[in-house]
């Protein structure tokens, strides 16, 4: 029956793929592992001008993920746009690039992360005197909308990550440890390099555990200060030739 089947699939005309497997299938080209969808968020929260970022994970990442800010917020005239493919504010078309100075441009992460799992949003702009919780499908589409109450700055929520990409997905929860591991990796370069923005990562293994710190830079104001708090202040002194390097990005 296995060799049958082959045949009959081989037989069929070739035809164009539905705009929503399209749409998965190259989603999953833009967030291609758990760091990729969490380095996405970090970057759109440091873009908005926070100062102060909270990642929780659930599971290692496999349940839930939440990235949390103080930033500016998104102004209600932008929910629309928020999850549409290649939305951008950064961007008026290709010339632009040369003058590009945030992290992200493309207007590809949002949209890519609804297709692949189950996101909301609570955002407050300081123009608003209340928050909103906004739901989404996996097109991106605004399912519901309610007010609430939060501070200015956005929090993006998701769950079951690669859900919708039941092989990518087996795969995922396969090597979940390992994917964390990179993941840890890469939030220690942004906790070292983010000089005056504080940003904590916590771990939950379910919703009845406490939830523990996995690393946080604090309120620092140097490189140098990171380091005292990501690996602890021996580590500055034991390698203080290197710290001597001073470097400045344009």
């Amino acid at each position: 029956p296995g060799l049958v089947d082959y045949y009959q699939r081989a037989k069929m005309a070739l035809r164009a793929l539905d705009a929503t497997s399209v749409h998965r299938l190259c989603s999953s080209q833009v967030i291609v592992s758990l760091q990729t969808a969490v380095k996405e968020l970090i970057e759109n929260s440091l873009d908005a001008g926070a100062t102060r970022i909270d990642i929780c994970l659930r599971n290692y990442g496999s349940e839930v993920i939440e990235v949390s800010d103080n930033g500016t917020g998104v102004e209600p005239s932008n929910f629309e746009g928020l999850t549409t493919r290649h939305g951008t504010s950064k961007l008026r078309d290709f010339s632009d690039l040369t003058t590009v100075s945030t992290l992200g441009f493309r207007g590809e992460a949002l949209s890519s992360l609804c297709a692949l799992s189950q996101l909301s949003l609570m955002t407050r702009h300081k123009s608003q005197t209340h928050a909103t919780k906004i739901e989404f499908d996996n097109e991106g589409k605004i399912v519901k909308q309610t007010h609430i109450a939060r501070e200015v700055g956005t929090t993006v929520t998701l769950e079951k990550v690669f859900y919708s990409l039941p092989v990518r997905h087996r795969e995922f929860l396969n090597n979940l440890k390992k994917e964390y591991g990179k993941l840890t990796q890469i939030l220690q370069g942004y906790c070292l390099i983010s000089v005056g923005v504080r940003i904590t990562c916590t771990h939950q293994s379910s919703h009845k555990v406490r939830k523990q710190t996995v690393l946080s830079n604090g309120p620092s104001q140097s490189v140098k200060d990171n380091i005292a708090c990501v690996f602890g202040a021996k580590e500055v002194y034991t390698n203080h030739q290197i710290l001597c390097l001073e470097l400045k990005l344009d």
